[in-house]
């Protein structure tokens, strides 16, 4: 699924970049472990992956950080917090370097996007995707739950089949924990004689 998501915001850095001389920018050159983004904290920028990867977190109240995502070259980190409540919704760190990022100002980056039609577009197609994926993957999960909950391997087997067939490591732990943990519910349920 990372492959389609760059297909969908593949226009969007060279839409960005034809309003460089108007918008504040910066390029970064964070390490790897670097924070980029810190969940709940003001989204005042957006960030154009250039070279190396980002891995998004996001932690409950209680919880602990859980990968959600990655961001490789030509993808965006933080425009959701564009259209949202203007706080970022999870913790960015460089996970790959060398990384190089294209800082953009929030605010200039709205702006432009008001004399840009295109360049709206590709945001609302990009925000879109992320949401169907997400929605589908918490589908799987769930379907998992119930699989699990129910004794339905082979349920259970299709669904941790489809979450790793995504691009990504946070969907392939899923998948992996599912499966450990039917394993444990297996283990600790009594024989059945016939």
């Amino acid at each position: 699924m990372i492959g389609q998501l760059r297909k969908v915001g593949m226009r969007l850095p060279m839409l960005v970049s034809t309003h460089l001389s108007a918008i504040t920018h910066r390029t970064l050159r964070p390490s790897v472990g670097n924070v980029v983004m810190q969940q709940g904290s003001l989204a005042e920028r957006v960030l154009v992956v250039q070279a190396g990867e980002l891995s998004v977190e996001r932690t409950e109240a209680g919880g602990q950080p859980r990968l959600i995502a990655t961001v490789g070259p030509g993808e965006m980190a933080g425009e959701m917090a564009l259209m949202g409540d203007q706080t970022h919704s999870a913790t960015v760190i460089v996970s790959r370097g060398p990384a190089e990022l294209l800082e953009v100002k929030a605010a200039d980056l709205l702006q432009a996007a008001v004399y840009d039609s295109d360049l709206v577009i590709e945001l609302l197609a990009l925000s879109s995707h992320r949401c169907r994926e997400t929605s589908r993957h918490l589908a799987l999960i769930l379907e998992s739950l119930d699989a699990l909950s129910n004794g339905d391997h082979s349920t259970l087997k299709q669904c941790c089949e489809e979450l790793e067939k995504d691009d990504g490591q946070c969907l392939s732990n899923s998948a992996d924990q599912l499966k450990q943990l039917a394993a444990k519910i297996q283990l600790t349920q009594p024989e059945t004689r016939g």
